[in-house]
């Protein structure tokens, strides 16, 4: 199989016409984008915090006039002082109101254009999408997952494309998690790989949310081993070396950006936690070579490969064969868990804290 994927990015510097605006906003009326904060929301929003912002003024006003009267403070000072008051006020409160508004546009700006973007690329574009089901490692973490501002396409080698973001904790230790991510097609499915780049690793430590046992962990030799850190199923060395041939590390190496890569099942997945701005050509040029370069040299490894534990357990099978969707064995679909070191790393600097305060006797 030999992809050539081009993607026209003329719709993301063509310069919007009214008409253009007005039918999008029309779709996205119509709930064609996914639900979404409507802009009135947005307007009344600003209209609230400016009522909260000239009440505040208003009583601020009173309790000097008051203070002023009782001879609590010297009169010709609050005089001269209650004008610049105001003007500071009046100016605070219009320089947020235009901030939010400035916001409001840009993300605007960025909708319309992913939006046209897409309907010139055969593609889907949502604004949210809750819930992905994808059986990557991100998709399951957390709660109120959500893909935002993607595109997707229901053929293509290209699925996927956008942000991602996951809440986990509650209360003061509430965090949400965002993540840029594409999402490929492989021609079918292969052993649970996961690709961890050390780029986006701090302290040797993965930003992965989870960890894998290390005994999975596979050498390639070098120069891969210095960029990635591979792992495969217990077992399925063998079958790394198969998919991923020199040629293909060569194409991974290639892309000059940091991408964590994760293949299961019949998708590979591309991670990072960096800025990944789709209104911006140059991004869809580097996912033409992510296409092209790295599928396009995946793409015939995966076609001609076999899992012969598979093959073993299918024997006997009369539903097993050519025309039949080829499968993975069972201890190969999945990764298996490991402790995430950085947990243990934290509660040892932690316990280390308490020893020094509670023994040494310095300042806690």
């Amino acid at each position: 199989m030999k992809f050539m994927v081009r993607f026209n990015t003329d719709p993301l510097v063509a310069p919007l016409t009214t008409q253009e605006i007005q039918a999008l906003k029309q779709r996205r009326r119509q709930g064609e984008f996914g639900p979404t904060t409507h802009g009135l929301y947005v307007v009344g929003a600003i209209g609230v915090i400016a009522l909260i912002g000239g009440h505040m003024l208003w009583t601020t006003v009173q309790l000097i006039g008051v203070m002023v009267s009782s001879g609590d403070s010297p009169r010709p000072l609050w005089q001269s002082f209650l004008p610049i008051l105001i003007i500071i006020a009046i100016c605070a409160t219009a320089l947020f109101m235009v901030l939010l508004i400035r916001a409001y546009l840009r993300r605007q700006r960025s909708w319309v254009l992913l939006a046209r973007f897409a309907d010139a690329n055969g593609m889907r574009f949502g604004i949210r999408s809750a819930e992905p089901r994808y059986p990557g490692l991100l998709f399951n973490e957390g709660r109120s997952r959500a893909s935002t501002l993607h595109m997707f396409s229901p053929a293509g080698v290209l699925a996927d494309v956008g942000d991602y973001k996951y809440v986990t904790g509650r209360g003061d230790n509430r965090t949400t998690h965002h993540w840029r991510f594409a999402a490929f097609r492989l021609p079918h499915p292969v052993p649970h790989l996961l690709l961890d780049a050390k780029a986006n690793n701090m302290w040797m430590l993965t930003n992965l949310p989870k960890a894998f046992a290390s005994s999975q962990r596979i050498s390639l030799g070098e120069p891969f081993d210095s960029h990635y850190q591979l792992y495969a199923p217990d077992g399925y060395g063998r079958d790394a070396f198969q998919l991923l041939p020199p040629h293909v590390m060569e194409a991974l190496l290639n892309t000059r950006v940091v991408y964590d890569i994760e293949m299961v099942d019949d998708w590979l997945f591309c991670y990072t936690g960096s800025a990944q701005d789709l209104t911006n050509p140059a991004t869809w040029r580097l996912l033409e070579i992510i296409a092209n370069g790295v599928l396009g040299s995946l793409a015939p490894v995966v076609g001609r490969y076999s899992d012969p534990r598979a093959l073993a357990g299918a024997a006997g099978n009369a539903g097993y064969g050519p025309g039949y969707p080829v499968q993975v064995a069972p201890e190969g679909k999945r990764l298996r868990r490991g402790v995430n070191i950085s947990v243990f790393i934290v509660f040892a600097v932690f316990l280390a804290y308490m020893i020094l305060t509670r023994f040494l006797g310095l300042p806690g």
